[in-house]
């Protein structure tokens, strides 16, 4: 897989999980734990996993190769990355040139 493919799965696969947060219902305000990690998926975006993108992650080289693919996006400023207190990326999310970037490659315009 090129590095373009690469690129072009990690942007279709972050952009799916963040519009499926996005339509999903809220949860009641009593479960209080749910309704925290509900908004902050919708602020930071959802928790990353090396499992989104399947067989490409199935060694542990492809699992850092689609890691730095992350970050070079992130770089790039298509995606908006948040790492926990120990330095391992947390969650990502779209930025508006990153959800432009997303919509042509799937064919929906910009």
């Amino acid at each position: 897989m090129s590095r373009d493919e690469l690129s072009a799965l990690v942007l279709a696969e972050v952009a799916r999980r963040c519009d499926a947060t996005r339509a999903r219902p809220r949860p009641p305000a009593w479960k209080w734990w749910e309704v925290r990690e509900d908004e902050a998926e919708r602020e930071y975006g959802p928790r990353y996993s090396p499992t989104w993108f399947g067989e490409a992650t199935a060694t542990e080289a492809g699992r850092v190769r689609l890691l730095r693919t992350v970050y070079r996006l992130a770089d790039a400023g298509l995606l908006t990355v948040v790492k926990s207190e120990g330095g391992r990326l947390e969650r990502v999310r779209l930025t508006k040139a990153g959800r432009d970037a997303a919509a042509v490659l799937a064919g929906t315009g910009g």
